[in-house]
């Protein structure tokens, strides 16, 4: 009998799932390249803030006034991106994550090529603390959440989204040393420029390579199954008095995570506005500055790592508490003995809580509100952390003009991170047990 009769039953054939199997990775590919461009979103955003940071002093010399008066544009930065994030989280929330950072890049790119070539300041003042402001609103914090939100269930979004805001972690390593460098031969004109243009070019790719509301869809469906099994899921509250925002405002998680969130904002503005000049002000020079940078950009990488592969396994609690501790501390050190290690301390200290507050804190307002209105309620919370941004902006800028000094603003936002750390351990606790008694 010829042995090529029973060859058709060993043969290899396409398994049935193969089309599913295909999908599947299909999607998983779209997945990846979000991410992955999300994470360069983040990067390039960060120089919207950095940028100010490192230049600071060179950029008010230009314009001819005073740092004090030059802290007004970082200033209005803060307000404006109080006032814009909760519309901006609504916004997410309406049109999705593509849309919103397509257009604050699009936004933020005519910003830079503006800004680089104003001569006055008080149209600079216009052009970076509103439209600046506006952009990094739409392509930051907010809506990068609302991506996250829109592609992975709960317990995979505090690692994600850690992932995506190593991108500012990434501006803080490489971005700013190397605006120290260039700083030496090249204008923040032509660094402004050259942002606008990379800007401009990242908005193309947004609509490419993001999924779009459709796929989003989908995939938010998918976790909403997911959601509805994991402990203190919110789920959608039709009908509810005052709308999402209402529903926001009487939600004991949101206000105590983002009455906390207020000694975030604080510290992170002496960070972002006024730690290189501080440390200028101490004699400490740029490499110092950039080394300070670098080994806390390092740190913020770890630290928001951990910090969501932490909040995933349910210590989101522990790591909020932890991190306002650290940061506190970080900032007395700062002030008691200011030196060229106290400074490196500093940036390792600072670095492994930067992002934990930012990713804690995203998580519990994602995982324990209305699904409808996750936008929103992050919005609203960076807007009472952009108003603590706003006051120690201006704060810092005064302290210098009146009493050549940095200090008190130091020691201001210490006592603001303590303050966070207390609202933490003693009222989340009891707000977690009141949004979801059933599970305290």
């Amino acid at each position: 009998m010829p042995t090529n009769e029973t060859e058709p039953d060993t043969q290899v054939r396409p398994a049935p799932d193969s089309p599913p199997t295909a999908k599947k990775a299909r999607t998983q590919a779209v997945i990846l390249a979000a991410v992955a461009l999300g994470f360069v979103i983040a990067l390039m955003s960060s120089s919207i803030k950095n940028t100010v940071t490192v230049f600071y002093v060179s950029m008010s010399e230009d314009f001819s006034v005073s740092r004090g008066t030059f802290a007004i544009a970082p200033s209005v930065f803060m307000l404006t991106y109080a006032i814009a994030s909760p519309i901006m989280g609504f916004a997410a929330d309406r049109i999705g994550a593509r849309r919103s950072l397509a257009g604050g890049l699009v936004l933020g790119g005519a910003m830079f090529l503006i800004g680089g070539v104003v001569s006055s300041f008080a149209v600079f003042s216009v052009v970076y603390g509103v439209g600046m402001a506006i952009a990094y609103t739409a392509v930051s914090y907010v809506p990068l959440g609302v991506l996250v939100d829109e592609l992975f269930p709960p317990h995979r979004r505090g690692l994600t989204y850690a992932i995506l805001m190593n991108g500012t972690a990434v501006g803080f390593i490489a971005l700013v040393p190397l605006w120290i460098y260039v700083e030496k031969s090249t204008s923040w004109r032509t660094v402004f420029i050259a942002l606008g243009v990379v800007m401009v070019a990242l908005m193309f790719l947004a609509l490419v390579f993001l999924p779009g509301e459709k796929k989003a869809q989908g995939k938010t469906e998918q976790a909403g199954e997911e959601a509805a099994k994991a402990p203190g899921e919110q789920q959608p509250t039709d009908g509810a008095p005052g709308g999402m925002f209402g529903a926001a405002l009487r939600s004991p998680v949101f206000w105590t995570i983002s009455l906390a969130f207020v000694g975030c904002g604080v510290t992170m503005s002496f960070v972002d506005v006024h730690l290189v000049a501080s440390l200028d002000s101490h004699g400490l020079g740029g490499g110092t500055a950039s080394t300070t940078m670098a080994i806390l950009g390092a740190a913020e990488i770890v630290g928001s790592l951990v910090a969501g592969y932490l909040c995933d396994r349910g210590h989101g609690l522990k790591v909020l508490a932890g991190c306002y501790l650290i940061r506190a501390l970080s900032l007395v050190v700062m002030v008691v003995a200011p030196t060229v290690l106290t400074a490196w301390v500093f940036g390792l200290l600072f670095g492994i809580s930067y992002l934990g507050t930012v990713v804690a804190g995203s998580m519990y307002l994602l995982n324990a509100l209305d699904p409808r209105a996750k936008g929103l309620a992050l919005g609203m919370m960076w807007c009472l952390h952009q108003v603590g941004a706003f006051a120690a902006s201006e704060a810092g800028g005064l302290s210098f003009d009146a009493l050549h000094s940095y200090d008190p603003i130091v020691i201001g936002a210490a006592a603001s991170a303590g303050l966070s750390f207390l609202i933490v351990v003693l009222a989340l606790p009891k707000a977690l047990r009141k949004a979801n008694p059933t599970h305290a």
